[in-house]
């Protein structure tokens, strides 16, 4: 009976020490904070993703979010009351047509927020006025609470997700 108890204590261990070991790279890997440059960067961005949606240059526009690495799935996603768009493909498409019309993007930068949440991924809030429609028709801003997630990648930090929600006018 103490052989079998000893037997599961020493595969017990053993499955304990293969999975802290499976775990360190990650966390070994991890020896950076999220700085005030980080801060600074994730802001740019942002700012950066603004200002070619309201130029309409689609280029600069698709240059802010983030491209998956090889084999990995994409992370872009924006979520959104009428639409949802999974992946950068599909967003740019969607941003392509929607430049053909009025487009413009101002955040309120005394707004914006930015929060940590690991040293390679942050969240974004800002309040915006959104204007958006049809060349042929008058088109009005709209008041925004806009929601995004940031990562960093070799290019430097992009743009993952985008959730507008709609804000009461104040």
């Amino acid at each position: 009976m103490n052989i079998q108890r000893s037997q599961k204590t020493l595969a017990s261990l053993i499955a304990a020490v293969i999975l802290s070991a499976a775990h360190l790279p990650a966390h070994a890997a991890a020896t950076h904070e999220f700085t005030d440059k980080d801060r600074q960067e994730v802001k740019d961005v942002f700012l950066r993703q603004a200002a070619a949606a309201t130029a309409h240059d689609i280029v600069a526009f698709e240059g802010v979010f983030a491209s998956a690495p090889a084999g990995q799935p994409d992370p872009v996603v924006l979520v959104a009351r009428p639409y949802r768009f999974w992946g950068k493909p599909a967003l740019i498409a969607h941003f392509k047509e929607t430049f053909k019309g009025v487009w413009k993007f101002n955040p309120n930068v005394d707004s914006i927020k930015i929060i940590p949440l690991t040293a390679d991924v942050a969240q974004l809030y800002a309040e915006t006025q959104i204007t958006g429609g049809p060349l042929d028709v008058p088109s009005k801003a709209a008041p925004y609470l806009v929601y995004e997630v940031a990562v960093r990648t070799a290019e430097g930090w992009r743009i993952a997700a985008i959730v507008p929600l709609a804000a009461q006018a104040q």
